[in-house]
């Protein structure tokens, strides 16, 4: 791809959407700069908090993806963007997408976000702890939102979310699933699911999940 589109954040309804505009990224691998000619015209329809390099919003859910992305992708620009979990996200994704085709640019996306944070240092204990959380996170809340995702329902995965608190980043994930169906993406695939207790137990934990659309 030339570009892509990457959407994270931990956003509420009532949050803004962020966009870097310019500049690039450094990773261990070299720096990602990004797709200006993306930006400037998202920026022109959408309202976004703009960062930049001096003044931004400390948010892991992009930054953590970036080494990875210049590892597989040497040249690729990015499109970095926070997005909430409300509808018109979704548009955000549809016209970032149209955008890039605009300008003759070979486009993908990706959404990060965590799933279930549960247990005490999340304040999320319905459950109790020990195995029988576990449990429950695993074949109850976290797979009706990643049900939510393998069926592309990108509305669904903001309601499931908000209602269930099994997304952390649920605009993102949405956000991504809405412009990967402006793709043409009609197919999702559940790559692995895993738990940060399958690798160090404790009462506090968190669900993952890699899915490819």
């Amino acid at each position: 791809p030339d570009v892509l589109l990457v959407f994270g954040m931990h956003l509420h309804p009532g949050s803004p959407r962020y966009l870097m505009k310019e500049g690039s990224w450094e990773t261990p691998f070299g720096e990602i700069e990004i797709e200006e000619g993306i930006t400037e015209k998202l920026a022109d329809k959408y309202s976004f908090e703009i960062e930049t390099a001096q003044r931004f919003t400390r948010d892991n859910t992009i930054e953590l993806q970036l080494p990875f992305i210049k590892y597989f992708f040497k040249d690729v620009k990015i499109v970095p963007m926070g997005v909430p979990p409300v509808e018109e996200s979704l548009s955000v994704g549809r016209d970032a997408v149209k955008i890039a085709k605009g300008l003759g640019l070979k486009v993908m996306v990706l959404g990060s976000t965590d799933l279930t944070h549960y247990g005490a240092n999340y304040g999320f204990v319905s459950h109790g702890a020990g195995a029988s959380a576990v449990k429950w996170v695993k074949n109850e809340n976290d797979k009706r939102v990643i049900e939510a995702m393998l069926a592309m329902d990108p509305g669904k995965v903001i309601k499931e979310a908000l209602s269930n608190d099994n997304a952390c980043c649920a605009g993102a994930a949405a956000t991504a699933i809405s412009a990967a169906k402006e793709l043409g993406a009609s197919r999702a695939e559940l790559v692995t699911y895993t738990t940060s207790y399958d690798i160090s137990p404790a009462d506090s934990f968190v669900g993952y999940a890699g899915i490819v659309f």
